[in-house]
């Protein structure tokens, strides 16, 4: 059987790669390298035409459920493409020209079946992302190329996104890409972690964003601000929580208080629109503890268990007839270690572990001190249209925890109700919104034909805090491409207001933090919320 041959061949010479021993070092001619990849490149087309004849409109039920059963589209991945692209890669540089023509045969391959095959169209997206990104990686001679390569292995992540907007692992092939030491890379990292189906494989690597900041490494590229590092030094103490850097985490927030923060926005002026984005995703993973603590084994945080109940228990009431889905999807990246939530089980001896963990509270005083007090800062710049999308993104993650009493009640000292009351009365004064829209509870639309998402939405889809916010379906909005996502039109800034003076509604209905006054239509800090 080719797929056994295969197998065989590629833990030979993996094994051969990784000897240190020189002396038992063996190089492949030219002709050994060929025999190895027109190997693989037969068992890649004995799994194309499976599956042309098992996916055919024809094939009867049993034959067209073989290729799932058996998981055929991870197996030719497994055997086919990664274990044999590793073999090349510990073989660098002397296997750099055959590296190059296997790649471009797999992923003429991918994208045939990406084109033939759609049974399986998430997988292929992933899969020519991967392929993408392995040619990016072994470009060192010509910075144009890589670019390139980067730019199409990122294209590819964002479709599969797209698709399947809570897989983690996704996010964090998306934080290897983007630019290093940046917001960007630090909001990807945190939500690979802490999304709905969290990459716990992620843990390990994003400490290499975090320890050379924590290291107090220097940066003398102009790129890497000192914003950035800032953010990515108090993310990097909360995430690996060592003993020593108390004082680092407290200095570092003072420096954001006292006018960093300021000073970055004035710096970058409409670019704090899709910044302030990343901020808020990171800040937000933070109060989730970065989906939960461990390495090895990691137990789940009481945020993420807190929102995954509300999420499960509204899938039940909108599918009852519907059991909780037990399946597991496999992982592209080279393993059968799943992907997705653990088990009820595990869940329930997680959650009990980590209530009872004497460091949680100071934990989240730490991570809401941190989000709040960057929500407060931009929540002062009144007329700023620019912290708009950072404000949005807050608003949807504060309305939907408040409504969560179980773990609200860790943050909501920390949250600045005054700061949010005199934020929301100030958009109320300069902006003529219908009374019928703000107190319906219905998700504000404004009904127009050719209506299109705001950046944001795009950036919130997916993430457990926005769950019950965005209807489904609403960013799967065919006129948008990918590459117009963040650009702003001069109609979004109204339908931004009338979303956050919603939300400031939503959250007034509560009748605990704030107050808001039908008659003179203004909100004020309820008296709870002052004495916290």
């Amino acid at each position: 059987m080719v797929e056994q041959k295969c197998i065989e061949v590629d833990e030979k010479q993996l094994a051969a790669a990784l000897e240190r021993d020189p002396s038992k070092k063996t190089d492949l001619k030219d002709g050994q390298w060929q025999a190895l990849i027109a190997l693989h490149k037969t068992l890649l087309h004995e799994h194309h035409d499976f599956f042309l004849a098992s996916q055919h409109p024809s094939a009867s039920p049993p034959l067209s459920k073989l290729a799932s059963k058996y998981t055929m589209p991870a197996r030719m991945w497994r055997h086919g493409i990664h274990a044999f692209l590793e073999v090349l890669r510990h073989r660098l540089p002397a296997s750099l020209d055959h590296m190059l023509a296997f790649i471009y045969i797999a992923y003429s391959m991918m994208a045939l079946l990406y084109e033939t095959v759609t049974t399986f169209e998430d997988t292929w997206i992933e899969c020519l992302g991967d392929l993408a990104r392995y040619r990016m990686a072994i470009e060192d001679s010509n910075t144009g190329d890589r670019e390139i390569w980067g730019a199409v292995a990122r294209s590819w992540y964002n479709k599969a996104a797209d698709r399947r907007p809570v897989v983690g692992r996704l996010y964090h092939h998306l934080a290897i890409l983007a630019r290093p030491f940046s917001l960007s890379q630090l909001a990807y990292y945190t939500r690979s972690l802490s999304s709905v189906e969290p990459f716990d494989s992620a843990r390990g690597s994003v400490m290499a964003l975090f320890q050379p900041v924590l290291d107090g490494k220097t940066f003398s590229h102009h790129r890497v601000k000192a914003l950035e590092l800032a953010y990515i030094k108090m993310h990097g103490v909360l995430f690996d929580r060592p003993q020593n850097e108390e004082e680092t985490f407290r200095e570092t927030l003072i420096s954001i208080q006292n006018g960093l923060l300021d000073a970055y926005i004035d710096r970058i002026t409409s670019n704090f629109k899709e910044q302030g984005l990343y901020i808020a995703t990171a800040n937000i993973a933070g109060l989730f503890q970065y989906g939960g603590s461990g390495r090895s084994k990691v137990h789940r945080s009481l945020f993420w268990l807190a929102f995954m109940d509300v999420k499960k228990t509204r899938d039940q009431l909108a599918n009852p007839e519907v059991p909780p889905s037990t399946e597991q999807p496999f992982s592209l990246d080279g393993d059968s270690r799943p992907a997705s939530p653990m088990s009820p089980k595990a869940e329930k001896i997680s959650s009990l572990e980590t209530t009872n963990d004497t460091q949680t509270s100071s934990f989240l005083s730490k991570a809401a001190e941190l989000a709040f007090s960057s929500l407060s800062i931009t929540l002062r710049r009144h007329g700023d249209k620019n912290v708009f999308p950072f404000v949005h993104c807050m608003f949807v993650f504060l309305w939907n925890l408040a409504s969560i009493e179980s773990i609200m009640r860790y943050v909501q000292e920390e949250v600045p109700w005054n700061d949010i009351c005199s934020f929301l009365n100030t958009l109320a004064k300069q902006e003529n919104m219908t009374p019928a829209v703000l107190d319906s509870d219905n998700f504000p639309k404004s009904g127009e034909k050719g209506e299109r998402p705001l950046p944001e939405d795009f950036f919130m889809r997916g993430q457990l805090f926005a769950l019950d916010y965005l209807q489904t379906g609403w960013c799967d909005n065919n006129l948008v491409d990918e590459e117009e996502r963040m650009l702003e039109l001069p109609s979004m800034t109204a339908t931004r207001v009338e979303r956050l003076l919603w939300l400031g509604v939503r959250m007034a209905k509560m009748n605990k933090w704030i107050y808001y006054d039908t008659v003179v239509r203004t909100f004020r800090p309820m008296t709870e919320a002052g004495n916290i």
